[in-house]
């Protein structure tokens, strides 16, 4: 009976999407294998870039927290444009000149025909659409995409590119570090429940 129990609570946690995030029990859902790939993926940020984590006072409950909580869909809604859903079909990324896919885990980006982005991503990625946003990081437009593992395996991936498709920016982060994503002229903060990660151009002033 304890064994059926046990069986059912992690049934429950793994069909629970909208978690606070991290590693729990579930992660066991995943192939070693696959959570190898993510353990082991190299990050990777470009040299006009830096990156700084910066500590900020959460303590685990979203109104603890100067009133920042948790967004999913809406993670991009500080941007000039986002999508709130990206998966199956080609979307138009209106005034941009690009269309954009995501299925199957690949992330496609196009421009009159000519691929520009091209990424598949790890394979725990493949239960959510894509969420992306476009808008300028220290004057360089650029182009942003997050995607969320399964609540059990508790991981994100974050990508930035430059417009023609140059990638700037790559990580597979823990669900606890993005919380939301916040964007100002000269940065780009990854809210966090306990740090911020601020990207910004470098020569420009955050």
């Amino acid at each position: 009976m304890r064994t059926l129990i046990l069986l059912l609570l992690s049934i429950l946690a793994a069909g629970c999407d909208r978690d606070s995030g991290g590693d729990v029990a579930g992660a066991s859902w995943d192939s070693k294998k696959n959570l190898a790939e993510i353990e082991n993926y190299q990050g990777y940020i470009s040299q006009i870039l830096s990156e700084v984590v910066i500590k900020n006072q959460c303590h685990g409950s979203p109104e603890t927290w100067a009133g920042i909580s948790q967004h999913f869909e809406d993670i991009f809604r500080s941007f000039a444009f986002h999508l709130e859903v990206l998966e199956g079909h080609t979307v138009a990324l209106s005034g941009f000149g690009l269309e954009a896919s995501f299925k199957n885990r690949e992330l496609l980006v196009k421009k009159n025909g000519n691929t520009l982005i091209r990424d598949i991503l790890p394979s725990v990625f493949a239960m959510h659409p894509m969420w992306l946003g476009i808008d300028e990081l220290g004057g360089v437009p650029v182009i942003m995409v997050v995607n969320k593992s399964r609540s059990s395996t508790g991981r994100y991936f974050v990508a930035i590119y430059a417009l023609d498709g140059t990638p700037l920016y790559r990580n597979i982060l823990i669900a606890w570090q993005v919380w939301d994503i916040e964007r100002e002229a000269n940065n780009i903060d990854i809210l966090g429940c306990g740090e911020t990660r601020r990207i910004t151009k470098k020569g420009s002033h955050a």
